[in-house]
């Protein structure tokens, strides 16, 4: 026994591991420096005006957030959107195609019927879900992040129905890349 614990007690010169290269890697686009982000997002807010699926906010941060209510979006526990979300997403899609220059944060959101760790793992998939149907209309990759955020942001009272159709939704945010 003393033989097998010496045998594992002696070092080895091993050398340091070499520099890791992150696998993925953020793409800068290009700043563009006559680009005027308040007139970027008062461009695609006007592109979306009228729509009653998707609900924009300017945020403190000068940031521009789009609300796509989740309660019928997806189906209870899927991740595959449903038409009427398609139909937002692919209008979200056409106002963002000619702004190279924005960078696009998906965000998705649950209520708290099932277990914490459940619902963090739906948001996420949610969140792939419209970042890629995103990109297959034509929003660069290098634009998208996606998050889920699971049940940890509610908007509205989880105890009632009506409160947790309101905290299962989508949030994109825009912002300029820096």
């Amino acid at each position: 026994m003393s033989a097998l614990l010496s045998a594992c007690a002696t070092t080895t010169a091993t050398p340091p591991p070499a520099a890791v290269t992150p696998v993925h890697r953020a793409v800068p686009v290009a700043r563009n420096a006559a680009f005027d982000w308040s007139a970027e997002r008062n461009r695609i807010v006007k592109r979306l005006s009228g729509s009653s699926e998707i609900a924009t906010q300017v945020r403190d941060d000068g940031t521009l957030q789009l609300l796509l209510p989740g309660a019928e979006a997806f189906s209870r526990g899927g991740t595959e959107p449903q038409p009427a979300l398609t139909a937002s997403l692919d209008r979200v899609a056409s106002a963002l195609a000619p702004s190279p220059e924005v960078e696009i944060r998906v965000f998705g959101h649950t209520d708290s019927l099932d277990s914490e760790l459940h619902n963090l793992q739906l948001s996420i998939q949610r969140a792939e879900t419209v970042a890629e149907h995103l990109r297959r209309r034509g929003i660069a990759l290098t634009r998208l992040h996606a998050d889920g955020k699971g049940e940890a942001e509610p908007i509205a009272d989880n105890a009632t129905e009506a409160g947790r159709a309101k905290n299962r939704r989508v949030e994109i945010v825009l912002r300029p890349f820096e």
